[in-house]
This record gives C-alpha cells, structure tokens and sequence, in this order.
C-alpha cells in the first residue's frame, strides 16, 4: 500500500517549476516530530523524505530532502527549496504516512513553502496491521509455497477492479503471514502452480481461490483490519481442478520468415491479478503448445521479434472443460506513425522536453512500445502501433499547459481517440500544444478551519467523460488552498473529497450520486478561475 499510496501522489499534484535557484537566504526548513498514534511515544529512525511535487514530469528545479527521527521522535530538514512538496514518514511496523493526511488511504496535504518559511510538522503513525492464515489442498493438507496476497478495490480507466497489495508466500506448515497493511477492507487469494505439474504435464492443478475458499471474488468474505490488528485464522482450502491443453499455429501476416516467439495466456478476468495461466514458445513453423491451463477466460497473445521490430497478435479464447486444438493466431507487425508538435504561444518547455505516447482506451493487456521523445525540430515517430483505439498523450508538459489539437491526416483525433489498423499505412499525426492553460484555485474548509489533504478533482462534463486527459487531481496545502493547472477549454464540475478511492472520480457510476455536490466552471484559453467547493465528508463517499 505504500509503494501505491506515494505513486498516487505524484500522480494527482499538478508539478511545480522553477527556474532559478533561489539565494542562500531564501531556502526553507521543514521540522518536527514523528509519535505514534494513539500513545503519543516518540519514534526513533523514522525516516522523512520531502519529495519536489513536479519530479514526476522532470519539470521540477526544487530540491526536496530526508532526514531520520532522534530517540525523541524529532526531525530537521535543511536547505529545501521554495515550492511545493509531498512530505512522507515510513518506519517499519508502521503504515507508511503523507503528511496532513486526515483518514487511512486518504491522500495527504500539498506542503507550500515560500522562501525562508521554516515549517513544523507533526506525524502521528498508525501501527501497521497483519492478515495470518494457511493454505490447504483438498485432503486438508499444508500446501508449501502457494502465493498468497491481499488485494482490494480501486479504479482503473473508470472501472473498479481488485488489484494486488500486499504479497506472501505460504512456509513448510501451509502458513502465511501478510503484513505492513493500512487499515482497510481487503480481499486475500492464494494461487498454486505446483513445480511436478510445469515438469510432468500433470493433469490437475488449482484455481486461484479467495479467502474462504471460493474461485469466485464476487463470493470472497472481506477482511477489515485496524492499525496494529493482527487478523488470524484466514484459511484457505484451495479448489483443484482439471488442466488443459491449448494447441495451435501461429500464421504469418507479414512478419517475415520465423515463426518462433513468445505465445501466453493471459487472464482476462477483471478480478483476478493472476495474470499468465501459461507461457510457451512457437518453432520454426509456428506450432505452439501451452499445458496446465486452468479453465477460464483468456486472451491468447504471439509476441514475435521481426528484424528488430514486433509482430503481435492477439485474441480472446475461452477455455471450458476440453483441451483445445487447431487454434489459430494471425499476427502482423505493427506500424510507424510519424508526427510533429507544435508548441502554440509563449513557452518555457522547447518541443525536445516531452515525449509522445499511445494509451489503449481498454483494459485489455497490451503489448507495443508506442511512445517517443520529440526531437528538437518538433518531430516524433511512434513504432510498433498495433491494432485498436488509443489516446494520443503528450507527456511531460509544463504547469501552464495543455494538449490542444492531433489530427492524423487532417481528421480530428483529440476527442474520439485514434484507430490503429495494421492493414493500413497511417498518415501523418499533427499535434499542437498550447502554453496558454487555464487554471481554478479555491480554498477548502470544514467547520469554518482550512482544511489541508483533501483531494479536489476537475471532472469534465458529458460527453467528455471518455477523454481522460481532461481529468485533473490535486490535494490541498496546510492553508486548504488548492490550484489545478493546465486546463483545457470546456465545462467542468470542481469537487472536493475528504476521502475518496484513487481514481473513482473517473467512474461516471461513482459520481452519479455526487453530481450536485461539485461546483460547476465555464473554462476558456488561458482564463484564471476560482471555486468554492463545499467538502464531501469521508462518510458520505464511501462505496
């Protein structure tokens, strides 16, 4: 939860930049002190890392620090540059901690500082909560190294879906103990491959099974833990089921004259990160063989390397209560687009800064590199596009702006997505970035106090729900203010969450019951805007 905690971070803050040094006197101090929560005791060799908010893009010229707790639990970072910072503790045994952060898994406070400002903070750590159990076969037998893990929901593209968080595996007694967990719900599978089933072509094998003992997530008993809980007795009987056989051939479609690459199985389960049910690698004339495949949903990819480029292909394919022959998979190698950026109005970027990418508008598995770094005459070209429909990215963009316009061929691309089709040489992708971003600043309180740490979120208005570049996200400093930057033109709803899953404001069924509750803003080019945001408390924004 950590590691995913800090990375939502630096996804939500909008990046800080400066581009001069400040002098020696304007340099800031952060100090404090690190206790547990609860009890109030001082925690020695905890460490706090202040993090420049713009290091994510590379536009960041701040320099941030750490520093580690003395027997009384105090800290002292000197020489920071003014900016702005994530601020976090982590100690072991204790869930790591953003500093201003109100409610466990809610995202912390911005941390402003202004030059010479010395500023305290005070962390107070929740004990980190564990999940113990075993894991049996079906003759009620310890099962000795079976991967087990503690998942829990959150959104991706709009949709909730479990994801993996914390992972352990099982000893010589069929025991596992899962730990460093933040308080919270979570789902716990245990998975089983046993080695003699890979070697021997056996013919049994285990369904990936949730805790009590069900293949199905939809059926698993959640487990809620507090800080410092050591949960026990979580036992799992694992499910055994026949194994199949999947054959085939891979056909060429111009890829060349080998035929032998990488074929896999991929699960195509929403609720499941058990990703590969089985690998295997085609010869010479394309015949593939993959063994022990539990039934399932899948999707069948053919990863095949061409003269320094890939050849792709890729399928669903059910797997019920039969082995499979005769499977067939066509794949093609991908295309070349070629494009050129331009940067529209004043800039503190030059064109060679920022990289162009492709992002599939599924979730399905993916596989392709579709990004490039823009070259100082403004052009890129995106290799290995395979077939489907993306989003066009501009990475690394300055605070001020925002992606205009990408036109492939002419046809406006910025709104429906782009369609890749292998059989079909693309044109020439055009794209124009404008330095003249729209910002909306506001402060956030609650109980007439500012309220640092909560999280404010700029949802676009129907019909542009799809595009998720117009999504933004930032957290309030320790005044409550707040600034989102780089805003393209259009109609939008500011929201204000003490407590809110990472990316649920991009599900349209999330909000539908908030709707109300967002403050509606006009946005042109380059406008300067402000909100006032009425805070939706942490009890009312639960799923």
């Amino acid at each position: 939860m950590s590691t995913f905690l800090l990375s939502l971070w630096l996804f939500l803050a909008a990046p800080a930049q400066q581009t001069t040094a400040p002098n020696s006197g304007d340099l800031c101090t952060i100090q404090g002190v690190v206790i547990k929560a609860g009890t109030g005791e001082p925690l020695h060799k905890a460490t706090v890392e202040a993090v420049p908010a713009g290091s994510r893009t590379g536009n960041d010229q701040s320099q941030g620090g750490s520093a580690e707790t003395d027997a009384m639990g105090r800290f002292e970072i000197k020489g920071i540059n003014p900016g702005r910072y994530f601020l976090m503790a982590q100690r072991n045994g204790f869930v790591r901690q953003p500093y201003g952060q109100r409610t466990p898994g809610g995202a912390g406070a911005m941390l402003t500082l202004d030059a010479g400002e010395k500023f305290n903070a005070t962390f107070q750590m929740i004990p980190a909560a564990v999940i113990t159990g075993h894991v049996y076969d079906e003759d009620g037998e310890p099962v000795v190294y079976a991967q087990v893990m503690a998942m829990h929901f959150t959104y991706a593209n709009g949709e909730r879906r479990l994801v993996g968080n914390t992972a352990g595996q099982t000893n010589d007694l069929g025991e596992f103990r899962l730990f460093g967990l933040s308080p919270g719900q979570y789902i716990v599978q245990a998975t089983y491959r046993p080695s003699q089933l890979r070697n021997a072509g056996g013919k049994e094998g285990y369904l990936p099974t949730f805790y009590p003992g069900v293949p199905d997530a939809g059926r698993a008993a959640p487990v809620t833990v507090k800080g410092g809980d050591e949960f026990s007795g979580v036992d799992i009987n694992l499910q055994s089921s026949r194994t199949l056989t999947v054959k085939g051939h891979v056909i060429n479609a111009g890829c060349g004259t080998s035929l032998q690459g990488m074929i896999m199985l991929q699960n195509a389960s929403p609720n499941s990160v058990q990703m590969n049910s089985g690998n295997s690698a085609s010869n010479d004339q394309g015949a593939f063989e993959l063994r022990n495949v539990l039934p399932g949903s899948y999707y069948l990819t053919a990863v095949l390397p061409s003269e320094g480029k890939q050849c792709v292909g890729r399928q669903p394919l059910e797997v019920a209560d039969a082995d499979l022959d005769g499977v067939m998979l066509a794949v093609s190698p991908g295309v070349e687009i070629k494009g050129h950026l331009h940067i529209e109005g004043p800039s503190d970027s030059n064109p060679g800064a920022l990289s162009v990418s492709l992002s599939s508008k599924s979730n399905t598995p993916f596989f392709g590199s579709s990004r490039d770094s823009v070259k100082a005459d403004g052009s890129f070209l995106l290799k290995n596009a395979f077939d489907g429909e993306y989003e066009v990215n501009v990475n690394n963009l300055p605070d001020n702006s925002f992606l205009k316009s990408a036109r492939l061929d002419g046809v406006d691309v910025l709104a429906a997505g782009l369609t890749v089709d292998t059989k079909q040489t693309p044109g020439t992708l055009e794209i124009v970035v404008s330095s003249n971003g729209a910002s909306v600043d506001g402060a956030i309180t609650k109980d007439q106090q500012p309220f640092p740490g909560a999280t404010v979120t700029l949802v676009p208005d129907p019909p542009h729900r799809g595009e998720r570049r117009l999504f933004k996200s930032t957290s309030t400093d320790q005044t409550g203010h707040f600034t989102l930057q780089g805003i393209s033109p259009g109609d939008y709803k500011v929201f204000a969450w003490e407590k809110i899953e990472p990316g649920a404001y991009t599900s349209t069924e999330f909000l539908q019951p908030y709707e109300n509750l967002g403050e509606s803003v006009h946005i042109t080019e380059g406008s300067k805007n402000s909100a006032q945001v009425d805070l939706i408390p942490a009890k009312d924004s639960s799923p």
